[in-house]
């Protein structure tokens, strides 16, 4: 929908192409000019009486008029073909010239010895020519991209003579550049800080705004002013017609800052740094709160980083905004006050309300995850309270306000109907707020077995949900099958028919007696449900039979799309995985735990890793790196596939990595995410160290009492910082905030180090960093999965004796010395450096930390 249709927006800087009317003009006069110079001389013109019987006059004034005529008439087009291929370009916005920068720093300057003005402008040609639009994707980290900016040379401007003139010929057959960029390299306002100050013409003589950028280095100055230029360029363009991520924003002014955290934020993920990318799209979102696929890939995001209770929030919150105006969804999911609600702008978010209802749907599928963060068992200790925690009880009680809409569904949990008042009992008993964090070392038996109980019965009740909102998506897809056509690209009616066998073999999964290992038999949640269930389990037994789980997937038809097939492959997926939370054994007593071995199991792996061959072959080569991560590590439907030879070779063949693939273990991603973890207390370790040694070698005069006190105050902000780190080791605003601390301190020092994203897994590194925490005593020789939750339990008591020693660390007097700073930090980051090879274990290098730090 315009901007300008609801008022109260800025306009666009520049103006809008009207390419339509000057392409009219442009024919209009063409046809005037040929009609002048041709029909003259058609048989039926010259049987006209004042052409048979000219006068002399006549003649002369016909001959002028003509002539003048076809000669202001050529003109005339040649200019409006000019100015209509001018709009044109304006319109597409894909090319732009750029001036070299003008340079105003000082003569001699440093700075202008290491980056030349040259040098900046081929450098800022790369960063807006990098800059990139993404399409929606149902499957997090898949969303596809292009780049939508080329920069234009002129090429034969320095030539001479004739030379010079065949090369401006040659050019007016070229798509000319509607927009030219000239730029002014100065100092910043404050010493250590760069500017660049842009300005942007529409040719022929429409100005933007000049932009004054101003930061602390040049990389971040050029990205700044790449994406500022974009964020111009985009309002007028066919851009926001075509790409559903900025349709609001059409004719309306971009704020540069939204289009530089977006870019930033897609820059981030694409180096794995999901931190900083998170911080950013929420950046993007407090400056367009209603942009709802943006807030689709912070969702996205979540669940690549195992927050699924807060991805269930935020895929809650886009189908509360995209429902109003559709009758009988808003009824159902946000109330009747809000049915009745125009659909003035809820047209542009119709695949954002698609996505959202089947990502809901599927995360809630993953009961066993939302319910492990809801009836949490702690196996450290950490801080009572910690910034997770707090979010974890935040998020328990929005999540239980709002699924009170289905207490008053019939939602099927049970084969029969079950009165209001036990829907409600049943409601309050799942989903019980407050909930107190279990420890597991204090815990008594009964309590754990509490727990573990009312984990599972989360964990059915909301299978039943997932199957109950996929039938209601396949009843309300099929229904409005017209409004729905923009979305085919991204989800079809086969790809969610074997969402639906998901959904239904997940519910399997979770009603498990664990005693005898019986299964129900399939029933619908939907009541207005007209498809009929599969039933891949016909002897009421678990683990399904490998030929009806065949035949039921088979029964949807051919896949034809990336989505259909890696959907195909789940369903397979699952069936391999163990019944208990995440895949792995049912910690309930007495629990048989019954699974698929040997052929059956094989068999099972060999038909998923043939749909994801399919996949890969149906999917653009340039797609298959961004779905990597999610394929590889992520996605929990795949944990027990992974592990499967079969898998090693799909990721052989289809990658071709530079070193055999790994048979990965079902809790890789958390291996991933703990190295991530202690990388980063390493590395503020390694920061602070350099700062300090600085300080020890510098032989100037030594700092005045207000200096020291500022060094010793941002040391004591550096311990802190580490304290609440490792508190809220699971809290990814905690380890950004850590990070941007880090950014503060190494451009104040110099420090060359930088915060690197989460590591992919590796075998070898699995073990070598096994035997760097453990030292002599490391298990060798064990299952990876068996050695990944040793080294989490290893880093993860790391973590809980930093806090208390930090605590130490407090009460007592602090190393006075600068060398004793230096080393003592030197020590920390020695400590958490797991590659080490001194054969030392962390305790070891812990007593070193302890001795240094005691007065």
């Amino acid at each position: 929908m315009r901007a300008r249709r609801l008022g109260g927006f800025d306009q666009a800087e520049l103006p809008e192409a009207h390419r339509i009317r000057w392409w009219l003009a442009a024919l209009t006069s063409g046809l005037v000019a040929a009609g002048f110079a041709v029909v003259p001389y058609l048989p039926f013109f010259q049987d006209l009486t004042f052409v048979k019987d000219p006068k002399v006059a006549s003649v002369i004034t016909w001959t002028v008029l003509q002539t003048s005529v076809v000669l202001v008439s050529a003109v005339l087009t040649l200019y409006f073909v000019g100015k209509a291929r001018l709009e044109t370009a304006a319109y597409r916005a894909n090319q732009i010239d750029i001036r070299v920068f003008v340079d105003e720093r000082p003569e001699g300057s440093h700075d202008r010895e290491i980056d030349s003005a040259v040098e900046l402008t081929a450098t800022f040609k790369r960063f807006l020519n990098d800059s990139r639009l993404y399409t929606p994707t149902p499957v997090p980290g898949a969303g596809s991209s292009y780049d939508f900016i080329q920069i234009v040379e002129h090429a034969g401007d320095s030539a001479d003579g004739w030379w010079k003139a065949a090369t401006k010929l040659i050019r007016l057959a070229q798509p000319p550049a509607a927009f030219t960029v000239t730029g002014t390299v100065r100092p910043g306002n404050t010493p250590g800080r760069y500017q660049l100050i842009l300005e942007l013409v529409r040719v022929p003589r429409f100005a933007a705004s000049p932009l004054v950028i101003e930061d602390e280095n040049w990389p971040r100055v050029l990205h700044r002013a790449a994406n500022a230029v974009a964020a111009l360029v985009i309002p007028r363009s066919a851009y926001v017609r075509t790409n559903i991520h900025w349709a609001a924003w059409r004719g309306a002014k971009i704020p540069y800052e939204l289009f530089d955290a977006y870019q930033r934020a897609n820059h981030f993920i694409a180096y794995r740094r999901y931190d900083e990318a998170l911080a950013e799209y929420y950046r993007a979102v407090s400056l367009d709160p209603a942009n709802v696929y943006i807030r689709l890939e912070i969702a996205a995001l979540q669940e690549q980083l195992d927050l699924h209770l807060d991805a269930l929030a935020t895929y809650d919150d886009v189908i509360t905004v995209c429902s109003r105006g559709h009758a009988d969804l808003a009824r159902w999911w946000i109330g009747p006050d809000f049915a009745r609600q125009p659909r003035r702008d809820t047209r542009g978010r119709d695949v954002a309300l698609l996505i959202a209802r089947y990502r809901h749907a599927l995360v809630l599928g993953h009961g066993d995850s939302v319910a492990g963060s809801w009836w949490v068992r702690r196996t450290t200790a950490g801080v009572p309270g910690d910034a997770r925690a707090q979010r974890r009880a935040e998020l328990r009680a929005a999540v239980e306000l709002r699924f009170r809409r289905y207490v008053d569904l019939d939602v099927r949990t049970r084969p029969e109907e079950l009165p209001r008042e036990q829907r409600l009992e049943l409601h309050r008993r799942v989903l019980r707020v407050p909930v107190e964090e279990l420890l597991v070392h204090e815990a008594t038996p009964a309590q754990l077995a509490e727990y573990n109980q009312r984990a599972a019965e989360m964990r059915s009740y909301f299978c039943a949900l997932s199957q109950y909102e996929i039938e209601r998506l396949v009843e309300d897809y099929r229904r409005f099958g017209r409004r729905w056509r923009r979305s085919w690209r991204q989800l079809t009616n086969r790809a969610l028919d074997l969402s639906l066998v998901w959904a239904v073999l997940r519910r399997a999964m979770a009603d498990v007696e664990p005693e005898t290992g019986a299964v129900p038999e399939p029933r619908p949640a939907y009541p207005g449900s007209r498809v009929r269930l599969a039933d891949v389990c016909p002897d009421r037994s678990w683990p399904p039979d490998p030929k009806a789980l065949d035949d039921t997937v088979e029964a949807a038809g051919p896949r034809r799309s990336w989505e259909e097939c890696y959907n195909a492959a789940s369903v397979y997926a699952v069936a391999m995985l163990e019944v208990g939370p995440r895949g792995e054994r049912d910690l309930r007593d007495h629990a048989r735990n019954p699974r698929l071995e040997g052929d059956a199991r094989d068999e099972v792996a060999r038909r998923a890793v043939r749909e994801l061959y399919h996949a890969a072959t149906i999917s653009h080569s340039g797609r298959l790196p961004e779905r990597r991560s999610w394929v590889m590590g992520e996605d929990p439907d795949l944990a027990a596939l992974r592990g499967h030879e079969l898998f090693r070779v799909f990721e052989m063949v289809t990658f071709s990595p530079d070193r055999a693939a790994p048979l990965r273990p079902q809790r890789a991603h958390v291996w991933e995410q703990v190295s991530y973890v202690r990388l980063l207390v390493a590395e503020i370790a390694a920061c602070r160290a350099h700062f300090w040694r600085a300080r020890a070698l510098d032989t100037g005069p030594p700092p005045d009492g207000r200096t020291l006190d500022r060094w010793r105050a941002a040391d004591r902000d550096a311990w802190r910082r580490l304290a609440r780190l490792a508190e809220g080791k699971q809290d990814w605003y905690t380890r950004y905030q850590a990070i941007c601390a880090f950014r503060e301190w190494s451009a104040e020092c110099g420090y060359p180090g930088s915060i690197s994203g989460f590591p992919l897994y590796c075998e070898e590194s699995l073990h070598a960093q096994l035997r760097g925490a453990a030292g002599p005593r490391a298990k060798t020789g064990f299952d990876a999965n068996i050695v990944v939750r040793e080294y989490v339990r290893l880093c993860d008591r790391r973590l809980d004796h930093l806090v208390a020693d930090i605590g130490e660390l407090a009460e007592q007097s602090t190393i006075e010395d600068f060398a004793g700073c230096a080393e003592l930090w030197t020590a920390l980051g020695s400590w958490f450096d797991d590659d080490i090879a001194d054969g030392s274990s962390a305790d070891d290098r812990r007593e070193r930390f302890r001795k240094l730090a005691r007065p």
